[in-house]
């Protein structure tokens, strides 16, 4: 059995940049005294811009739903992170495209990526005894 501290266990924070607003830690003074930092949810370091990404989307699809105006600077971070993700998926195809084209995850990659960018026209895999078109 592992008879490491619980505490080695979690993810490093020498791995993650530290919480500015916290300084490493996890605590945020207010008027009712001490909670946990809102930019490092009480971690004390950064969580990864997966989760940074997650928690802005669901804070404009909060205000969005509640009524609240999306603000430019919103919709400008919006559009960039599409963007990202757009140039991420034509990467995928391109690297597709340079596998042999017999190998069925290359073709399975290719059309998932080119599926999600709306180059292609969504359309069901072929079933096993259909000859294909």
């Amino acid at each position: 059995m592992d008879e490491r501290p619980l505490a080695s266990l979690s993810p490093s924070p020498v791995a993650a940049p530290q919480c500015e607003s916290c300084v490493g830690s996890g605590e945020y003074p207010t008027d009712y005294g001490l909670v946990d930092c809102p930019d490092c949810g009480g971690a004390g370091y950064l969580p990864t811009r997966h989760t940074l990404v997650e928690w802005r989307m669901r804070d404009i699809e909060r205000a969005n739903d509640a009524g609240l105006k999306v603000t430019a600077a919103d919709v400008r971070w919006l559009l960039s992170e599409v963007r990202q993700a757009r140039g991420a998926l034509r990467g995928v195809v391109a690297l597709s495209h340079d596998l042999p084209h017999d190998q069925s995850i290359a073709t399975q990659l290719r059309m998932t990526a080119e599926r999600a960018l709306g180059e292609v026209a969504s359309r069901p895999a072929p079933r096993v005894d259909e000859p294909p078109a």
